[in-house]
């Protein structure tokens, strides 16, 4: 019996130092590799503007349908300028008008201020701009804007996404390769990658988020993107 049970310790313990050296080994091939962070940045010109533009007027308690009638005219008299500007139907879109209460300091309704929002979006941002940055122009026609601002962004963006994804992984093989190098190693096949968030902003910035930054109050931007990359040594 004793002669049996030695036996069966003996066999776990064959099994047993199998096994965990077969884990030792793994554990240290899963060692023997470099990780690197590889980076690429690409500029660009945007090649869309989106104009955010609202017209309105601001009346007393009892003016309510002059306050429609007076905005209704202002948009009519703004759509006027964007058609003589060759802005065509199909990159205008138009929200309804909105009516808000206006209070005093003391929490008093004194009136009603009314808004109605035009957005255009295109591909001519010559024009736009044009517009958008001489607002007297169209002042001096009777038509008053409330609110003017510009956004760019890029219609080609997927694109050029890809294409720094496959630049910041060539970048951190390189940087694998320097690293391995100075130590007498070599690399070998990627073991993983994963790639970090589009950071999308102003020239020259060096803003950085952990949730990415789309900025759109620039015509000429910056993409920049990290690839977090594993390879094997050799």
């Amino acid at each position: 019996m004793r002669k049996f049970t030695a036996i069966i310790l003996g066999v776990s313990f064959v099994i047993g130092a199998a096994v965990f050296g077969n884990f030792f080994y793994r554990s240290r091939m899963q060692d023997n590799t470099i990780r690197v962070v590889g980076a690429a940045t690409r500029p660009y010109e945007s090649d869309i503007v989106k104009w955010r533009i609202s017209v309105g007027r601001s009346t007393g308690l009892g003016d309510a349908s002059t306050g429609y009638s007076d905005t209704r005219r202002a948009f009519e008299g703004l759509m006027a300028e964007l058609k003589a500007a060759g802005v065509s139907e199909k990159e205008i879109s138009v929200q309804p008008i909105n009516r808000s209460p206006v209070y005093d300091n003391n929490g008093n309704q004194t009136g009603y201020s009314f808004t109605q929002s035009v957005y255009v979006i295109s591909s001519d941002l010559a024009t736009i701009e044009k517009l958008a940055l001489n607002p007297d122009e169209m002042f001096q026609k009777g038509v008053a804007l409330q609110s003017s601002s510009l956004e760019y962004y890029f219609s080609k963006l997927p694109d050029i996404k890809k294409e720094l994804l496959a630049e910041a992984t060539r970048d951190a093989k390189q940087r694998a390769v320097e690293i391995a190098k100075n130590s007498g190693s070599g690399i070998g096949s990627m073991r993983s990658a994963r790639a970090g968030i589009f950071q999308i902003t102003e020239p020259y910035s060096t803003e950085v988020s952990d949730y990415g930054i789309y900025n759109t109050s620039t015509r000429q931007k910056d993409v920049t993107v990290t690839v977090t990359a594993e390879f094997g040594v050799r």
